[in-house]
C-alpha cells in the first residue's frame, strides 16, 4: 500500500469500531504526540524542548526522533480485548517503550546513518498484560531514518494501539479483492503475448498484452510489502514502481484504443498523452498523486478518442468509453483508488479492451480467410490463362513441325516451355515475387512465342530493381495480352523500366506497334487480372493504367511507398 493509503487506514481504525456485541474493539491512534529532537528517553518523558505536533509532520530522517504519548485505556483494554500491541507503520527504525519498559526493536535506531539498522516497514510490538496500568500509560517510540533512496514527505504512516497482530493481521485480505483480478490480467497477458510473438505484427495484441502487463506488474508492486520482510528503505523503490507501472499501463491502454478508434492520428494522441504525463505527473506532490496522474491523464486522452468514435457509431467504441470514464470517475469517488478500486477498474477495463480486440481479431480473421479465397481464384485464373485450349493446341502445332522439320529446335522448344511451367509452378501460391523471377518467367514466354512463330522476341531490361517484390504473373500476364491483342511479323523487343517520382515507384512495360492489331484497350480479362493482383498484394497504393504510345502500347504500375 501506498503512504496515502496507509494513512488512510490507520485514520479509518483510529478510535473505537463498534461491534453488535459486548464491549467496543480497542483501537487507538496516535494523533499528536509530544515530540523531542534531542535526549534519550528521560528527555521524551520530562524534556523541556519538546512540543506536540500532527504525527504525519514528524520528520525522523537524518536524525533520531522520540514520541511520547499518555494513553488512557478503558477498563476493559485489560480485560476482555486480550493482549494489546503497538502497531507502528513508518520508514524509519524504532524502539517502543511502554510505561518506561521497552517491548522491543524494529531493526536498530541510531543517531549516524551506520549505527542504524533498517527496520520493517510495518511492525507489531506486544504489551505484556503486567505493563498495563490502570488509567494513563505513557508510550514512546525512538524513530531514525538515515536509509531512504529519496525524501519523502511523510516518513511515519501510524502508530496504532490495538489488539496485538488485529493490524498485520487484515492486510492480506484487504488486498484479496485486488489479488483477484490477477488471475484474468495474467492470463490476457500472456495469451496476447503469445499471440504477438507467432506473427509480429499484430501490433494490437501486443498493446493489450503491455497493458495488462503494466497491472500485474503494479499488482505485485502495491502487495509486495505484506510478503516476507519488507524493510523501509524497499519503500521508496517500491512507490517510484508503482508510479512507473501505472503510467505505463495508462499510456499503452492510450496506444491501444488510440490505435482502434484514431488510425489516422493515434500517435498524435499517444505523443499528447506522453507529454502531459512527464511534464505534469512528477510535479505532484506525493507518489500517489503521481501515480494516479500517470494512469489519469493518458486514460483521460484516451477517453477523448473513445467518444469521438462513439459519436461516429464506430463498433466497440461507445462501451470503452463507458470502461474509460468509469475509471476515470473512480478516482474521484474512491480514496483508497490505487489500493482496491484501481486493480478492479483494471480488470473492467481489460474486459471491455479484450474483447474489443478478440472482435477485431475475427474482422482480420475473416478479411484474411476472404484475402486468400480471392489470391485462390487469382491462382487458378493465372493457370488458367496458361492452360488455354487455344495456347496449347497453338503451342503444339508449332512443337510437331518443328519435331518433324528440325528436331533440335523441337527439343530446345520443349525445353523453353517446361521452363516456363516450372517458373510458373513456383511462384503462382505465393502472394509476391521478387521481380527478377518474373523476368526469368516473362523471358521464358518469349522465348517460347519466338519457336512457335519464328519470329524473335526479346525483353530489355533497364535500371530495374531485380529484388522488387510483385505479384506472380502481372508481368507474364501483359506481355502475353500483347499477342492476344495483335501480330508482330517481324518480332519485337518489349522494354521494361522504372523510375521514381513523388514517393511512388512506377515500373513500365512498352509493347512495339504491331503489325496487324487486333481488339483491346487494356479492357480484357489479362488486366484485370493485373490489377486484382495489385490490389490483393497492395491495396490503393497499386494501380495499373495502359495507353498507347507511338503506335505501341504503354502499362505503367505504379507503387506507392509505405506510409
Amino acid at each position: 500500500m501506498s503512504t496515502r493509503g496507509a494513512l488512510v487506514i490507520a485514520t479509518l481504525v483510529a478510535g473505537c469500531a463498534q461491534s453488535s456485541e459486548g464491549p467496543p474493539r480497542l483501537r487507538v491512534w496516535i494523533g499528536e504526540p509530544v515530540v523531542c529532537e534531542s535526549g534519550g528517553l528521560d528527555a521524551a518523558l520530562d524534556g523541556p524542548g519538546c512540543a506536540r505536533r500532527s504525527i504525519h509532520d514528524i520528520d525522523p530522517q537524518g536524525k533520531v526522533v522520540w514520541l511520547h504519548q499518555v494513553v488512557s485505556l478503558p477498563d476493559h483494554a485489560t480485560t476482555q480485548a486480550g493482549p494489546l500491541g503497538v502497531f507502528v507503520s513508518a520508514m524509519a527504525s524504532s524502539e517502543v517503550f511502554w510505561n518506561g519498559r521497552s517491548l522491543g526493536r524494529n531493526g536498530v535506531p541510531g543517531a549516524r546513518r551506520e549505527d542504524e539498522v533498517p527496520g520493517l516497514l510495518d511492525a507489531d510490538f506486544f504489551v505484556p498484560p503486567d505493563a498495563i496500568r490502570p488509567g494513563p500509560n505513557r508510550l514512546v517510540v525512538e524513530l531514525s531514518s538515515f536509509h531512504n533512496l529519496l525524501r519523502v514527505r511523510s516518513a511515519i504512516h501510524g502508530v496504532i494501539i490495538a489488539p496485538y497482530r488485529d493490524v498485520l493481521g487484515p492486510w492480506s485480505t484487504y488486498y484479496l479483492p485486488s489479488l483477484m483480478t490477477a488471475g484474468v490480467l495474467v492470463l490476457a497477458m500472456i495469451y496476447f503475448a503469445v499471440r504477438f510473438a507467432t506473427d509480429r505484427r499484430d501490433r494490437g495484441s501486443l498493446l493489450v498484452a503491455l497493458t495488462t502487463g503494466f497491472a500485474v506488474a503494479q499488482l505485485a508492486a502495491e502487495a509486495w510489502r505484506n510478503f516476507g520482510e519488507f524493510r523501509y528503505p524497499m519503500q521508496v523503490p517500491r512507490l517510484i514502481a508503482i508510479a512507473v507501472c501505472s503510467a505505463g499501463f495508462g499510456l499503452c491502454a492510450a496506444a491501444l484504443v488510440t490505435r482502434r478508434f484514431a488510425p489516422e492520428r493515434w500517435r498524435r494522441y499517444l505523443a499528447v498523452a506522453a507529454l502531459l504525463t512527464v511534464a505534469l505527473a512528477p510535479l505532484a506532490p506525493g507518489f500517489d498523486l503521481k501515480a494516479l496522474l500517470g494512469a489519469l491523464i493518458p486514460i483521460s486522452v484516451a477517453l477523448v478518442a473513445a467518444i469521438r468514435a462513439a459519436l461516429r457509431r464506430t463498433p466497440v467504441a461507445a462501451p470503452t468509453a463507458a470502461a474509460l470514464a468509469g475509471f476515470v470517475a473512480l478516482v474521484a469517488v474512491d480514496p483508497q483508488f490505487l489500493d482496491r478500486a484501481f486493480y478492479l477498474a483494471v480488470a473492467a477495463l481489460a474486459v471491455v479492451l479484450v474483447l474489443a480486440e478478440i472482435r477485431e481479431l475475427r474482422r482480420a480473421r475473416g478479411a484474411e480467410q476472404a484475402m486468400r479465397a480471392h489470391a485462390l481464384r487469382l491462382e487458378l485464373e493465372l493457370w488458367k490463362r496458361r492452360i488455354a485450349p487455344h495456347f496449347l493446341m497453338n503451342t503444339l502445332n508449332a512443337l510437331i513441325d518443328w519435331v518433324e522439320s528440325n528436331p533440335e529446335t523441337g527439343v530446345k522448344m520443349i525445353e523453353a516451355l517446361a521452363a516456363e511451367f516450372r517458373l510458373l509452378s513456383q511462384m503462382s501460391d505465393r502472394a509476391l515475387v521478387a521481380i527478377a523471377d518474373e523476368i526469368a518467367l516473362c523471358e521464358r514466354h518469349l522465348e517460347v512465342m519466338s519457336y512457335r512463330v519464328d519470329r524473335p522476341f526479346a525483353l530489355a531490361v533497364e535500371g530495374v530493381d531485380r529484388a522488387l517484390a510483385v505479384p506472380p504473373g502481372v508481368l507474364h500476364t501483359l506481355v502475353e495480352n500483347a499477342f492476344t491483342h495483335g501480330r508482330f511479323d517481324d518480332g519485337a523487343t518489349f522494354q521494361l523500366g522504372q523510375t521514381e517520382a513523388d514517393g511512388s515507384l512506377y515500373l513500365t512495360l512498352r509493347t512495339p506497334a504491331p503489325s496487324h492489331p487486333g481488339a483491346g484497350s487494356g479492357r480484357g480479362e489479362g488486366t484485370a487480372y493485373v490489377r486484382s493482383r495489385l490490389a490483393a498484394a497492395f491495396g490503393a497504393r497499386a494501380a495499373l493504367t495502359e495507353r498507347p504510345d507511338a503506335g505501341g502500347w504503354l502499362s505503367v504500375i505504379s507503387l506507392a511507398r509505405p506510409p
